[in-house]
């Protein structure tokens, strides 16, 4: 395998006396589409300020490949902020002389109707987006860090900052590693989802064995066949259970039906089980 794009190793952080990542080992590979997730506080928005080195680290390094700079590292955050009372040039000729970019491509924003001349404090949180995205692109990012802006954004919006997401993995080979919540219009960026609980990783998959290995159970009656289940919920007179890791033998022993889920589906049995994990300490 090729020298990681990214590399953590043992890396550590806390604000305070609160440990938000402790020890944490990881690695990404160039062209690599990752989505980061997890319950709210679970350390998702502090590991990504962490690898675009935004936050100091208090223990541990975060180490890029061979030759690669903080110039060749975007991060979006969900804060968007700007210098407010420039206007859209001003922003993008001081982007493109401290990253020493010759020729900034203006589609994406000229694509929802901005003009250079527009203030940058005018735009919408739809807007602050592309035209932050479009700054960052030219800069050709070798990992571009996206942290929870989907939920800010319009159908429209969201539609062309995903498929732009997918131009620069399939053109530039660009490590994309975003931290979202929803993934019904999402799920075909991902190769690779990682869920967090308290700093942690309980879960590194490919997203297609991820899929292959998760199944839900939907039934009147208590399941008490010992199945390795992640998380039950009530739904009406209906429980139903989420099986992980799934293996197909189950379904040739015992009478139930084996539901296939969606990423979206996936995440939140995840992260409701963690939320029950912590209502049972």
């Amino acid at each position: 395998m090729n020298e990681p794009i990214l590399s953590l190793i043992n890396i550590s952080k806390g604000y305070g006396k609160k440990k938000v990542i402790e020890n944490m080992t990881l690695e990404f590979q160039k062209g690599q589409s990752v989505v980061l997730a997890g319950q709210n506080g679970a350390g998702k928005s502090t590991l990504l300020r962490c690898m675009g080195g935004v936050s100091m680290l208090d223990h541990g390094e975060v180490r890029y490949g061979y030759g690669i700079t903080k110039k060749q590292i975007g991060f979006i955050s969900d804060a968007l902020s700007l210098f407010e009372d420039w206007n859209l040039q001003q922003g993008i000729d001081f982007h493109c002389h401290v990253f020493g970019i010759k020729e900034f491509n203006d589609r994406l924003i000229k694509q929802i109707g901005l003009n250079r001349k527009d203030k940058i404090k005018h735009l919408s949180a739809g807007q602050r987006v592309i035209y932050h995205l479009s700054l960052i692109l030219s800069q050709k990012p070798e990992v571009l860090l996206i942290d929870e802006i989907i939920h800010l954004i319009d159908p429209y919006i969201r539609e062309l900052l995903l498929e732009s997401l997918i131009e620069a993995i399939d053109s530039l080979q660009t490590t994309v590693i975003m931290v979202n919540h929803t993934f019904t219009e999402t799920e075909k960026i991902p190769e690779r989802v990682l869920i967090m609980e308290e700093g942690a990783f309980i879960l590194d998959e490919p997203i297609e064995q991820l899929k292959s290995k998760m199944r839900k159970v939907v039934t009147e009656t208590e399941i008490t066949d010992g199945m390795p289940c992640i998380f039950k919920k009530m739904t009406g007179s209906f429980k139903e259970y989420f099986i992980y890791p799934f293996q197909p033998e189950l379904a040739q022993h015992l009478p139930y039906e084996f539901l296939t889920l969606d990423l979206n589906d996936i995440v939140k049995a995840f992260i409701g089980g963690s939320y029950d994990k912590k209502r049972d300490q």
